[in-house]
């Protein structure tokens, strides 16, 4: 996202404006999923604008997948479903065949020394410090994933005085309400590897996993995590519907 100098550099359409204005808005606000953003008659109001440019703006946010409009609610935030689209690539059945959506588990978090490679998938400064953290999806009492993640210590500094224990089930809505760092989006890359022993899913090296990296990206789409998944290849599963 542009910064306010830069910003009025260009000559943009007074709906971009708005809509640039609106995302600020929702930054510095640390606005919730469960509160609707201030109605189309308040934000015209509140930059003057006609209710018409509003709605553009609004309009444009909801197709880029920020914001969702529930009928007879209003419109909100919307956080992505991030839990399933990681399971687009494993299908995990409970002893009676049903579904299910495994358990995440942390095991480790700490302060690191940068690291290159990461500091620079997550646009951090050479010598910035990082928080570590090991975390497994149990299915019943069984490892069936296990994660490696990597986060800006400055911007989740306070992840390190909560207890392992404490920690949600679902990582990004806690983040968002312990940190105030809302994830928007995500880009995925899946590879098989071998030679890779992980002491929480205790595979043999022999043994084929599926990897999956994710660099999570907040509403400036600046990234703000980078994660990396492990899962046994027999669970493999790639499932979508075109239309």
């Amino acid at each position: 996202m542009l910064d306010e100098d830069a910003f009025k550099n260009f000559k943009l359409p007074r709906y971009e404006q708005v809509r640039w204005q609106i995302q600020k808005l929702l930054v510095n606000s640390k606005w919730t999923i469960e509160t609707p953003i201030p109605s189309e008659q308040e934000l015209a109001t509140m930059y003057d604008v006609s209710v018409g440019t509003v709605r553009k703006a609004v309009e444009c946010l909801v197709e880029d997948g920020l914001l969702v409009k529930i009928q007879g609610r209003g419109t909100f935030l919307r956080q992505p479903n991030f839990a399933s689209s990681l399971m687009r690539f494993f299908r995990l059945k409970d002893k009676s065949g049903e579904d299910v959506q495994p358990k995440g588990q942390l095991k480790k978090l700490e302060v690191v020394a940068a690291i290159a490679e990461i500091n620079q998938k997550l646009k951090l400064a050479d010598d910035a410090n990082l928080i570590y953290i090991e975390r497994v999806r149990l299915n019943g009492d069984i490892v069936v994933l296990s994660e490696k993640i990597w986060l800006s210590e400055s911007r989740f500094a306070a992840l390190k005085e909560i207890e392992l224990s404490d920690f949600a089930n679902l990582l990004y809505p806690f983040y968002y309400e312990q940190c105030g760092q809302f994830v928007s989006s995500a880009v995925e890359q899946l590879s098989f590897i071998k030679n890779v022993e992980d002491p929480y899913l205790k595979n043999k090296a022999t043994d084929a996993l599926v990897q999956v990296c994710r660099i999570a990206k907040n509403i400036e789409g600046f990234p703000i995590e980078y994660r990396e998944s492990f899962g046994f290849a027999e669970d493999f599963n790639y499932e979508i519907t075109i239309h």
